[in-house]
C-alpha cells in the first residue's frame, strides 16, 4: 500500500490541515499528499474521510458529501453488478464501488438482507431486469435460531496440511473443477475462454511477454491488430517480477489486485462469474 498506515494517513491529514487557508477536504488530502483514495477506505473501511477528519481534529469541508441514503446505496450496488456482470463478493464489492463493503454491512447486515433489498429495489425500479431470477435465488432468508439448536459440525472443516497437490476453492468451470492456484493455472483457464474474450492467439513463449495474440479492433471493416500479453496468478505479480510496461499490452490473471495498474486487465475471476450467471440467466428464462 505504498508504505500509507492508519497513523501515516492521519499524521498526514494534520499536517495538511496545517498548511491549508480552511477546512481541508478529501480530495484536497489526496492532492496535496499525492494519495489514492482507495487507501483511505482500504484503510479506514468503516468511517473514511470522516474518521480521519476526526482523528486528526479538522472540521468538516462544505464540500465534503453526507452519508449516503439507502437508495444511493442500493444503486451503486447495481452499478457494481453492472459493471462486473455478476453478484460480487464482498472484496470485489470493494475493489469496485466508491463505498467500503463495511459501509454495506453496516448499513443492511448480511449479506442475504442486502440482496432481499436489492431484490425489493429491483422489482420497484427495474421490475425486467434479467437479474431478478438470480436475485431472487440467493436472497434467502436468514434461518432463525431455535432455542436449542442442534450441534451442527462445519460443511468443510479445515484440516492440516499434508503431502500431495493442492487445489483452489471449487468452482465447476466446463471441464476445470477448482480455480486456479497459480499462474500455469491462468494459462490453463485462458486458454478455455479465450475466443470468448475476442482474442486469436498466435503464440505462447517462456520470454516476456508470455503470448502473442490478435484481437480485433475494426468489425465492420474486419481489421485486427497485435496485442502482448502477460499472464499472471495476481495483476500485482506483474510489479513484483520487474516488468517493463512498456513491453506489454494486456495483463491477464486470476485476480486483479493492482488498482493502480498502467495497463488493461483481465481478471479470470470476473469472466468465470460472468459466464456462468450468463448460463444460469439462460436457463432461467
Amino acid at each position: 500500500m505504498a508504505g500509507w498506515t492508519r497513523e501515516r494517513i492521519v499524521e498526514a491529514a494534520k499536517k495538511a490541515d496545517r498548511k491549508g487557508n480552511g477546512p481541508l477536504s478529501l480530495s484536497d488530502f489526496c492532492r496535496r499528499c499525492k494519495i489514492h483514495d482507495y487507501y483511505i477506505y482500504r484503510l479506514f473501511p468503516e468511517g473514511g474521510w470522516t474518521e480521519i477528519r476526526q482523528l486528526a481534529g479538522i472540521a468538516r469541508h462544505p464540500r465534503d458529501k453526507d452519508p449516503m441514503s439507502d437508495e444511493q446505496l442500493l444503486q451503486e450496488f447495481h452499478r457494481v453488478i453492472l459493471k462486473l456482470g455478476a453478484l460480487p463478493s464482498w472484496p470485489r464489492f470493494a475493489f469496485l464501488a466508491t463505498v467500503s463493503s463495511k459501509t454495506m454491512q453496516k448499513r443492511f447486515g448480511s449479506r442475504g438482507r442486502l440482496l432481499e433489498r436489492y431484490r425489493d429495489w429491483l422489482e420497484k425500479n427495474e421490475p425486467a431486469s434479467p437479474l431478478l431470477p438470480l436475485v431472487r435465488a440467493q436472497a434467502k432468508p436468514e434461518p432463525v435460531a431455535t432455542a436449542s439448536p442442534a450441534k451442527v459440525l462445519p460443511i468443510v472443516p479445515q484440516a492440516a496440511k499434508g503431502a500431495g497437490v493442492v487445489f483452489g476453492s471449487p468452482m465447476e468451470f466446463r471441464g476445470l473443477r477448482h480455480a486456479p492456484t497459480n499462474e500455469h493455472g491462468v494459462i490453463y483457464l485462458f486458454g478455455m475462454v479465450s475466443s470468448e474474450l475476442g482474442l486469436i492467439v498466435e503464440a505462447i513463449q517462456s520470454a516476456y511477454p508470455d503470448c502473442e495474440a490478435k484481437r480485433c479492433i475494426d468489425r465492420k471493416e474486419d481489421r485486427w491488430q497485435r496485442v502482448r500479453i502477460e499472464f499472471e496468478f495476481t495483476s500485482n505479480n506483474f510489479r513484483a517480477h520487474g516488468h517493463d510496461p512498456a513491453g506489454c499490452d494486456l495483463i491477464v490473471c486470476w485476480e486483479h489486485d493492482w488498482r493502480e495498474c498502467p495497463l488493461e486487465v483481465i481478471e479470470l475471476r470476473s469472466v468465470v462469474e460472468r459466464l456462468n450467471n450468463k448460463r444460469y440467466l439462460g436457463q432461467a428464462s
